[in-house]
């Protein structure tokens, strides 16, 4: 028989450490962990809402401070969510142009339909058909201008703008508003990447974006809570600022 060290010898790899397997390397856990958060962050806050609107007392014997610091971040959610967008959309230009000035605007573009637009015409079909047969939770009312309103509203990227003019649209309609703020920037990204590649101005732009951003909110809000929180300059900072 071998002795133990003759026979480790003879199979050199038995006796080295085994090894971890390699890393997806794209993914990233720091992002992973701030979309983790910002899923809860806006998870807790539309489920409050639904249950204060149907009057459940769900939380009547437990602290309202602590109870706020739980349900009310949903903004902050959708605010890491534009900051995580910026970060992952500029990362992966980078990556398949070397530098923004290279950018394709073309090659963008259909790269954002391809993402975007076939399930958001699913979601508008399904949304209309609930509409049409008068489900209350999906009902756009007249006030709000109408179905037909709210469809151009979503294909023509101003779905918060409408809600800052007519009130509040149906909860299933009315969170396209973030897609409207975040296409809309993506709509002049490349272009102005292209405009100001000859003197490097961009990152100059960016760093405007995120300045007016607290202004937006306040000031230029004029008092108005929706445009506050959905304006295009209110949030667009925190893309920009990614």
């Amino acid at each position: 028989m071998m002795a133990p060290q003759t026979l480790a010898s003879a199979h050199p790899a038995a006796s080295l450490p085994r090894q971890k397997p390699p890393q997806n390397s794209n993914r990233l856990d720091g992002v992973d962990v701030l979309r983790g958060l910002a899923i809860l962050f806006v998870v807790l806050n539309h489920v409050h809402m639904r249950l204060a609107i149907a009057h459940i007392p769900y939380a009547a014997n437990t602290s309202k401070p602590l109870i706020a610091s739980l349900v009310w971040n949903g903004q902050f959610g959708v605010q890491i969510f534009f900051a995580v967008s910026g970060f992952l959309i500029t990362s992966t230009a980078l990556r398949r142009w070397g530098v923004l000035s290279n950018i394709s605007p073309r090659d963008f573009y259909l790269l954002r339909i391809a993402r975007i637009v076939p399930l958001l015409l699913a979601l508008l079909a399904v949304m209309t058909t609930l509409h049409y047969a008068n489900i209350s939770p999906f009902v756009v009312s007249e006030k709000t201008g109408g179905i037909g309103r709210a469809l151009l509203a979503a294909l023509t990227l101003h779905v918060n703008l409408l809600q800052a003019q007519r009130g509040w649209l149906p909860a299933n309609w009315g969170v396209l508003w973030s897609l409207s703020v975040e296409e809309m920037f993506y709509l002049f990204f490349p272009l102005v990447a292209l405009f100001f590649r000859r003197r490097n101005l961009f990152p100059a732009i960016l760093l405007c974006f995120v300045a007016l951003g607290p202004f937006a909110r306040t000031i230029f809000a004029r008092g108005d809570d929706t445009w506050s929180e959905q304006s295009y300059l209110g949030s667009m900072d925190a893309i920009a600022f990614g």
